[in-house]
């Protein structure tokens, strides 16, 4: 059987719930998650529920308690970030891309290099193919000799990988510039 939250912990959720909101709604103050119900919890309840067109009183009434869970719901499947792949093969241990892979692995591999080409390196074509050539091998090594910690023998392990993904998600999270 579950046991009832005590006064702290509902404190704590309904502030939880309130943060989320104000990420996204400059309109609503966010309170501190310290199961603490003070006057900042209370001016953000009331922000919600003046929002809301509930009653402004600063209590969690069921109603509002209602509201605010649902609308956190739907705040959480709004702004979540974007699920993530995972291309690069977890198994077996030790596994790399090197030339003569062919795998989708390869072509996202390739996609990424060749974004990154007018950061890294003297930008040698590189055909998405799926199929590890001598033009991936090349753009590796350059890739490797710009991050200290690799070795630049050409080769994907995971080391290599994170380190690509880490420059390319990088270079796509910039803002663009005016």
């Amino acid at each position: 059987m579950e046991r009832p939250q005590t006064e702290r912990e509902a404190t704590r959720n309904l502030q939880t719930y309130l943060r989320q909101l104000s990420y996204h709604d400059p309109g609503i103050t966010p309170p501190p998650i310290d199961g603490i119900f003070g006057n900042a919890t209370r001016q953000a309840l009331c922000e919600f529920q003046r929002q809301s067109g509930l009653p402004v009183t600063g209590i969690a009434t069921l109603d509002t308690w209602n509201a605010l869970y649902e609308a956190y719901r739907v705040s959480l499947a709004e702004n979540a970030m974007p699920s993530r792949v995972a291309v690069f093969p977890a198994t077996p241990k030790n596994y790399c891309l090197s030339l003569g892979c062919r795998h989708f692995s390869v072509s996202v591999l390739q996609y990424m290099l060749r974004e990154l080409q007018h950061d890294v390196g003297d930008g040698i074509p590189i055909e998405i193919s799926g199929t590890f050539d001598d033009a991936t091998e090349q753009a590796v090594k350059e890739f490797q000799r710009c991050c200290d910690g690799l070795d630049c023998n050409g080769t994907v392990d995971c080391k290599t990988w994170d380190a690509i993904v880490l420059r390319y998600n990088a270079l796509v999270e910039r803002p663009p510039k005016e």
